[in-house]
Order: C-alpha cells, then structure tokens, then sequence
C-alpha cells in the first residue's frame, strides 16, 4: 500500500478560542499519520527502538487552502513519493467530507542511525514497504533550504527543554520547534503557508535562543542552541 489515511473529527482540544483547529494541531496530524503509515508496513515507534534506526524529518513545507473548524471530519492522507540514497520525500492532504482540501504538505526526511547518530542508506526492505506514488502535482514546491532575509534580527529569552518536549527518539520533536516560534507571531498574523529546516537536533538540558524577523509579509524565527549554531530555521507567509 503506497498510501495511508485515517479520518477523524476535529476535537476540543485541538482548536483555537475562535473554533478554529489550530497550527500545531494539524502539523500533529500530519506528523501522527507518517508514524501510522510507518505502523501500518510493521517499521513503526518499537522498531525504531528495538532497530535504532529511524527517519528523522528535515524539513516541511505547509500550505493552508482553508482553515478546519470544530467537529470538522478531516481524512489526512500521506504517501512518499521519491527515495534515494539517505532520503525520502513525502507529500500530505488534508481533506474534508466534501473533498475540500484544507492542508496540502510535503516533507523531506532523512533515515538515520540513532546509535551512530549519523544519516544512513534507505533499506531496501524500507522503501518496498512504503512503495512510492505520484507527486502531489497541485503542491508549489519551495526550495528545502530557508534563505535568511537580510536585515536585524531581535533576540529573545532562552527556552528551555523540558522532558515533555523529548519524544521516543530522545531528541526534541519537530513540533516543538514550531510551537516555539509561533510565540513570537503577531497577534494578528493569518498563516498561509508555513516552513522549517532542521539543521541541529536538541536534547534535554539544553535550550532554544530563538532570534526573530519580520517584515509584514513573513516572520522568520532562527532558533539556536547555546553555542549559537542553527537548530531549526522557522517561517511563516
């Protein structure tokens, strides 16, 4: 099976004051589908740990068609569509009953030796399990790289890691980072499209030193660690 879905209303604790189902809601969704999907070929969270080998996501790439309400039946489909070498790409939708799409999404990934700590070759028991399907051909696809915009950045105070933001990994989930920097959005921004680049992974103990950009049009958060190296660059559009 090339693709995998699942179908799920929209609850309580995933929208906003105003009803609306949240950013980091649906990056929940897309990222919950991909462990699914990975469940669903026998390659899922306990073979990650018992093989220590894992895909590990570089970079996203968001565009949101329209906003999902409260009670909203949303089917978040997944499939990849390319692999090669140490990599992997893959493309989401976000569907509703009447197959409006709400979300549509990709992703390159990285497969990785959690031991050794270091990207490894795709296996190939890997990509027959996934199979591939056609590129999302609706999708604009931006380069994976984030290009800095020129001009003065505001720092702000350190986040620390706490235990809560480590997942079965042992590093700090993709979503935290994105969590992280929605903080410095303006109250009145409106997402319409949103990208990450991982460059750094972060473990506890550590802490995020998030430094902020905007120009009205975007906001871009550099977020790195104590040494100043760049652990995940995050923008919004």
């Amino acid at each position: 099976m090339s693709t995998f879905e699942f179908t799920s209303r929209v609850r309580y604790s995933e929208i906003r004051p105003d009803g609306v189902m949240s950013l980091p809601a649906i990056v929940k969704r897309l990222q919950d589908v991909c462990v699914f999907h990975a469940e669903n070929i026998g390659r899922g969270p306990f073979f990650w740990i018992r093989e220590k080998c894992s895909w590990i996501i570089v970079s996203w790439q968001l565009v949101i068609r329209s906003m999902p309400r409260f009670g909203d039946n949303l089917t978040t489909k997944t499939w990849g569509y390319s692999f090669h070498a140490m990599e992997g790409d893959r493309n989401f939708v976000i569907t509703g009953d009447d197959g409006r799409i709400f979300v549509e999404a990709a992703a390159r990934m990285i497969y990785f030796d959690l031991d050794k700590q270091r990207p490894v070759r795709v296996p190939r028991e890997e990509m027959e399990g996934y199979g591939t399907h056609d590129k999302l051909e609706t999708f604009e696809y931006s380069p994976r790289r984030i290009r800095l915009p020129e001009g003065p950045y505001v720092p702000e105070e350190p986040i620390p890691i706490q235990p809560m933001n480590i997942d079965t990994l042992g590093h700090v989930n993709n979503l935290v980072y994105i969590e992280a920097a929605m903080q410095y959005l303006p109250e009145t921004f409106q997402v319409s499209e949103l990208r990450v680049q991982y460059l750094h992974q972060v473990k506890k103990g550590e802490a995020l030193c998030p430094k902020r950009y905007e120009d009205g049009e975007h906001v871009v958060i550099v977020l790195e660690n104590g040494a100043g190296d760049i652990c995940s660059i995050v923008e919004f559009l």
